[in-house]
């Protein structure tokens, strides 16, 4: 009975320290996306994939729209980068009207969403050029989860971003986990009375 009682309370102690897990991003309504090496900045599809259906929601056809710092020209416009082709070449993305730091892509969705996953392609032709910053506001403008995506070996792949967050250390446990912890060292508690008062007894057993 002690052997399991102790199994039990490190079961409980062993839920509070978890590994990282993926998780969502709560509220997500403009996502912010720059080129972090000083050159143009060239995207050729983004996809915000909502966490329970699964969903584009990034997509023209889904709500989302876009709006860039400048175009290139009238063809490589912001709305390239949410019409849901990829991998695709120059003109068929949205390509910056320069190359200075501030460019940026603005995606905004069509109500604030939980997204699990961010997935963005680069121009498909000239690959080396993508390392991305991502930034996700709420929609009071909050800065919900800020990153970046190296899509430079990938020759305008996508590459995707999840969402990933370790338990704090040390952090207060949930409900059900303080119900396990206080069950698991109730039953050691009880496992070493009841094995303390057998000994007592047999102890005023031989004494008699």
């Amino acid at each position: 009975m002690l052997k399991t009682g102790m199994t039990a309370a490190l079961a409980a102690t062993m839920l509070l320290a978890g590994p990282a897990a993926a998780v969502t991003v709560t509220g997500a309504k403009t996502i912010r996306i720059t080129n972090l090496v000083p050159t143009w900045l060239q995207v050729g599809e983004v996809q915000a994939i909502e966490a329970v259906t699964g969903t584009n929601v990034a997509l023209t056809s889904n709500g989302g729209t876009a709006t860039g710092s400048g175009n290139y020209d009238t063809t490589s416009t912001p709305d390239k980068a949410i019409d849901g082709l990829a991998p695709v070449s120059y003109p068929l993305i949205y390509h910056s009207d320069s190359a200075a730091a501030e460019e940026f892509l603005l995606i905004t969705l069509a109500a604030p969403t939980s997204l699990s996953s961010l997935t963005v392609f680069g121009r498909a032709d000239f690959g080396s050029r993508d390392l991305f910053g991502i930034t996700i506001f709420d929609s009071l403008g909050a800065t919900l989860f800020s990153g970046q995506l190296d899509n430079r070996a990938l020759a305008g792949g996508g590459n995707t971003l999840t969402f990933d967050v370790a338990p704090p250390v040390g952090g207060v446990p949930e409900p059900a986990s303080w119900a396990l912890m206080i069950g698991g060292f109730g039953l050691v508690g009880g496992a070493m009375r009841r094995r303390g008062a057998n000994a007592d007894g047999l102890a005023s057993r031989a004494a008699a």
